[in-house]
């Protein structure tokens, strides 16, 4: 597969203006798509003996080696209880240093009307028995490392729950960490730094390693500048947890990264936000590494190598595996019955079948009890052909509203709820049966806005996730709403390239998917610009509504190239699966089994150029499901060949070029003209 990605990245696509001129313009050229080494993986840029830079400042013995001098303020306001130092009995906001080395801890117990900030001037902390920094009490607190100097905070303890201050430094109110000098933070067995408040980073280069969360900000996590280097060995780069109003009127839980760069490598989800994520500032750049793709922290999913599970909470249905590549070429398997298990009230059965990697294509049959199993003529259920899933072991089986839905998901992991695909209508295939854990790019339990910045993301689950499942504290039911406004966007995921329960949308930026499963997912999609080029392993893009509008395309470029259906929306709606109304696209789905637009009642062309290549035969007539396909476009069975071109005309001058990245017996749409002719150059 490797190779034909490499040929896809220099693939040319060439269309003529829009204004009639003669001469060729170039429109479209995806780039990225290379495959696993496209992806930015340059970890050790982070350091090349990070655990070296981590360690720098530990010391042994019973240091107390400080010194504390103020500023600003109020003078004299600390003491000393043997190895734990207290700021308390500040009558103004005040401003402290410190330096030298602490085998103990800091305390910070001020009033709730007063500000403090402690200017960390090459200091180092430890301490295996309380929290390293526990901030009590205040209006805001400010951690600043000065231009020039190291500190490092050093939590050696056991794990604690978080009221016992689970974090190398804790505090219950406002907390920034700012300065241009560097702030080093090991928590062993928790998180690396929390505040149950607002949490804001600006300037420093700061490095966090830690078992649980790097930076925690129970109300909101901001990112203003700085270099930022987060590792969290079992939990998640950046979280928040309220979704709440604060007294005040402001709406909690937001993740904001306004600049900087920030390196995340996380066994779970790379940011976790109760409520939104925004990437905002041209400057900004994140890249997220998560689960088996971090390099320093551990893996927490696991695997089996030649089996597949189905699992459903009935004991009634039977189950059989039609694998494919071609008419000619099936092989059915049945499923087995493997183990129950319990979990809560309810008891879960799975059946098992093997896998078969020779066979691109398999279709999941469900019969009843006196059903015969492994064929094709009667049966319960079943869905539509499905790219084998390389990722993920399990077919989990569950139920919405009456109707039986699945998606991927582990043999290990819990079993909870959460949307899944439809049979019969492919809806939606993916992991969003999850259990204990996520791991995720960037996951928002409301909404996620990327209006500028450059973000890598190299997730083991769905790069981009927006969830509404999840009931928010502030009353409002979530919107699970993805929108890209600009920036350039790079990801490599197992699971979901871009993912929206709710609305997805693309004005602008630059959009890689340079490997998926499902390169872009939501309820409702709508592209109205920007330069999108997706890789999928199964569909490329799919629209879940059953209802209404599904997919709109109006501006843009796209390209799609995938083993899955190209565009596939499942709405009902009479040709409102898709509608092209401006853009340039490109659409080859190389599956027999597939259609490069597929729709369950037809789509509607008002504009723009599009191009759809798959396979002849199969659902390939799928493709001019279109209202008034005659007179807005053409098709023509061809034979195609790797490295040839594909050459479209329109009034004997060129309108598209497009060189092949794999060979078939193809079907070609062109939506533009019912005039264009279509033919082959070696």
């Amino acid at each position: 597969m490797k190779h034909i990605l490499v040929v896809i990245a220099l693939m040319l696509v060439l269309f003529t203006a829009a204004c009639g001129e003669k001469e060729q313009q170039e429109l479209f050229e995806p780039v990225g798509i290379g495959g696993n080494n496209a992806i930015k993986d340059d970890q050790t840029s982070y350091g090349e003996d990070l655990t070296s830079t981590i360690n720098k400042g530990y010391f042994d013995g019973e240091t107390r080696d400080v010194v504390i001098e103020c500023i600003s303020g109020t003078p004299s306001s600390y003491s000393w209880d043997g190895s734990t130092l207290l700021f308390s009995g500040i009558g103004e906001d005040s401003v402290y240093s410190i330096k030298g080395k602490l085998n103990g801890n800091i305390v910070i117990d001020i009033e709730e009307s007063k500000k403090l900030r402690l200017e960390l001037l090459g200091f180092s902390l430890i301490s295996d028995t309380e929290c390293p920094i526990a901030i009590l009490n205040g209006d805001k607190i400010e951690l600043c490392t000065k231009n020039g100097y190291e500190s490092f905070i050093y939590d050696e303890r056991g794990t604690v729950s978080e009221e016992k201050y689970s974090g190398a430094i804790y505090s219950s109110c406002d907390l920034e960490l700012c300065g241009k000098g560097s702030l080093i933070v090991n928590s062993e067995n928790n998180n690396g730094i929390h505040s149950k408040k607002d949490l804001n980073v600006k300037n420093l280069k700061l490095i966090v390693s830690c078992r649980d969360n790097a930076l925690k900000g129970n109300d909101s996590v901001t990112v203003e500048s700085g270099e930022l280097t987060l590792i969290a060995a079992t939990g998640d780069g950046i979280k928040t947890t309220n979704s709440d109003i604060s007294e005040k009127g402001n709406q909690r839980g937001t993740v904001l990264i306004n600049g900087g760069k920030c390196g995340i490598f996380a066994a779970c989800d790379g940011i976790d936000s109760a409520y939104n994520v925004e990437v905002n500032n041209e400057g900004a750049e994140l890249n997220i590494y998560t689960d088996k793709y971090s390099s320093y922290s551990d893996n927490v999913t696991k695997t089996e190598e030649n089996v597949y599970y189905i699992r459903f909470s009935s004991s009634n249905l039977k189950y059989s595996i039609k694998y494919y590549n071609s008419d000619s070429d099936i092989l059915w398997v049945d499923a087995v019955h493997h183990s129950t298990v319990s979990s809560g009230r309810s008891s879960y059965y799975y059946y098992s079948f093997e896998k078969k990697s020779e066979y691109s294509k398999m279709q999941i049959f469900l019969y009843t009890t006196e059903m015969e199993q492994g064929q094709d003529e009667e049966y319960y259920a079943c869905t539509d052909y499905l790219t084998p899933n390389s990722s993920y072991d399990t077919f989990a089986i569950g139920t919405r509203g009456g109707s039986l839905g699945y998606s991927w998901t582990n043999y290990t992991t819990t079993i909870t709820g959460g949307g899944m695909g439809g049979f019969g209508g492919g809806m939606g295939e993916g992991n969003s049966d999850k259990g204990t854990y996520s791991t995720k790019g960037i996951k928002a339990n409301n909404e996620i806005v990327i209006n500028n910045g450059k973000i890598n993301i190299k997730s083991y689950d769905d790069a981009l996730h927006a969830n509404n499942d999840e009931e928010l504290e502030n009353g409002a039911s979530p919107l699970g709403k993805v929108t890209v406004n600009n920036g350039a966007l790079t990801v490599y995921s197992n699971d979901d390239g871009l993912h929206a329960d709710g609305e997805l949308i693309i004005n602008g930026g630059n959009i890689t998917i340079v490997n998926s499963y499902e390169g872009i997912e939501g309820s409702i999609i709508n592209i109205r610009g920007g330069n999108t080029a997706v890789s999928a392993k199964d569909d490329g893009i799919n629209s879940t509504a059953t209802q209404g509008k599904a997919v709109t395309i109006s501006g843009g470029e796209l390209y799609v190239y995938c083993s899955g259906d190209g565009i596939d929306a499942n709405t009902r709606e009479s040709y409102g699966g898709i509608t092209f109304d401006g853009g340039d696209v490109v659409v080859i789905s190389t599956s027999n089994g597939n259609s490069a637009l597929d729709t369950e009642n037809g789509y509607t062309y008002n504009g723009g150029k599009v191009i759809a290549i798959m396979p002849s035969g199969g659902m390939s007539n799928e493709a001019t499901h279109c209202k008034s396909f005659s007179g807005v476009g053409t098709s023509k069975s061809i034979s195609l060949s790797m490295g040839s071109s594909l050459i479209i005309e329109v009034d004997g001058e060129a309108a598209a070029k497009i060189e092949m990245p794999i060979s078939m017996k193809g079907f070609v749409v062109y939506l533009g003209s019912n005039s264009a002719s279509i033919s082959t150059e070696e």
